[in-house]
């Protein structure tokens, strides 16, 4: 019986493997940490918390009787949900923290980082399947939240008169600000070392701090047009059906105090600019940290 003889050509050769393109790492990193996501104690807690919360506001409303509640929102549902969805630019931000503020600083500060940064995958790919599955255990929240603002608009005003174009408009500022809340995150994530820091530093920087700087710029009567919070109430008033721009409350003689909200596309626009800004900060600062754990 003939035998190959020792190399013949082809007879040791290993098979050829595909390379693993870009699109299909992030996918594997995507995949995996919405995986770790999920299980988390952040994950589940902040869900629940949401969701407790949300339940008590229904819980008070029906007992109070829809009679009462319709009345003290007009009548009209997109006014229910417009004032339902006030604290949605809180939970996004907490979300953003809790799933971004340490996103990056991982690898920074951890030995994981280099495991993680050895590997044959670009910098960019482990940032963007992060940032997808952060998005996407952001929004699972969310639309939580959403969804338990239209059970109770359906409830009380019935499920036939509810104004989904607004609704629909209103979740799509949600999403812009999950992905502009996150880039800011992101960029926390990787200028600080410590992960608890990016997570304090994003709650502290979105919320706290534009909360407390819009305050005294209203107090002196400018627009905070710079405001990321600011642009979070337009997910609000994508559905408030008397939506005021401006409105001057009278303190005393010639004396007065003003509140502004931002309009639908003023809020968008802010958003993006947020978006933009903060993304290529997030991405030259990942690039150009190295790991010194």
């Amino acid at each position: 019986m003939a035998t190959a003889a020792v190399g013949a050509p082809g007879v040791f050769e290993r098979p050829k493997r595909s390379e693993v393109g870009d699109l299909s790492q992030w996918w594997v990193v995507a995949r995996h940490q919405l995986g770790h996501y999920v299980r988390t104690y952040r994950f589940l807690g902040l869900l629940g918390f949401v969701g407790l919360i949300s339940a008590l506001t229904l819980a008070f409303e029906v007992s109070a009787g829809a009679p009462a509640v319709r009345i003290a929102q007009l009548n009209r549902p997109a006014e229910y949900l417009s004032n339902f969805l006030d604290y949605a630019g809180l939970w996004v931000v907490l979300a953003a923290a809790f799933f971004g503020g340490d996103a990056l600083s991982v690898d920074f500060s951890t030995g994981a980082g280099y495991f993680m940064l050895s590997l044959p995958t670009r910098r960019g790919t482990l940032l963007a399947g992060r940032y997808a599955a952060a998005t996407v255990a952001t929004l699972l929240i969310i639309l939580a939240y959403y969804a338990i603002g239209i059970l109770g608009a359906a409830y009380f005003f019935g499920g036939s008169t509810l104004p989904w174009d607004r609704i629909a408009e209103s979740l799509g500022l949600a999403i812009l600000f999950t992905i502009a809340a996150l880039s800011v995150a992101f960029t926390f994530s990787a200028f600080f070392r410590s992960p608890a820091t990016g997570v304090l530093v994003t709650v502290l920087a979105l919320y706290a701090g534009f909360t407390t700087l819009q305050s005294t710029v209203e107090l002196a009567g400018l627009e905070p047009w710079w405001s990321f919070t600011y642009a979070g109430g337009a997910m609000a008033a994508a559905l408030d059906t008397d939506f005021v721009h401006y409105q001057p409350i009278p303190l005393g003689e010639d004396q007065y105090y003003t509140l502004w909200s931002a309009y639908v596309g003023e809020g968008a626009i802010i958003m993006v600019a947020y978006l933009a800004v903060f993304s290529v900060l997030s991405v030259a600062l990942y690039y150009h940290k190295e790991s010194t754990a």
